[in-house]
């Protein structure tokens, strides 16, 4: 019985301990990104990301230059890897992308295929 309740205990702190870990993973990227994407269309080449969490889950919107905002779908970020999607003219396009500190860089999968995106931290 003393092992059953010592491997609840050990069990639960692990998981305490995980929990805190992946909320802190999420406040290195909450806040806004300053993007460029060189090769994508006019108007969609550079903007910023709003990254939040919301219920304890990551959220995010694009924001344009003409200050038209998208929805990012599918938000995760797991050990220093940001991956969400969003509909762009009734295409899906993924964006995979490695953060370091402040910067940001990684692709986006188009149907007209694979652009390089690249972003900072502004705030």
């Amino acid at each position: 019985m003393k092992k059953l309740l010592a491997f609840i205990l050990l069990v639960t702190i692990v998981a305490g301990t995980a929990s805190a870990v992946k909320s802190n993973d999420n406040k290195e990227l909450t806040g806004e990104w300053k993007y460029e994407v060189p090769t994508a269309p006019y108007g969609y080449s550079a903007g910023v990301f709003v990254f939040s969490e919301k219920d304890g889950n990551l959220v995010g919107e694009v924001k344009f230059a003409d200050d038209y905002k998208i929805d990012l779908k599918d938000v995760s970020y797991v050990e220093g890897v940001l991956k969400c999607g969003l509909y762009v003219d009734y295409n899906y396009v993924t964006i995979k992308a490695k953060i370091d500190k402040k910067s940001m860089e990684g692709t986006v999968d188009t149907p007209e295929g694979a652009m390089k995106i690249t972003a900072t931290k502004i705030k």
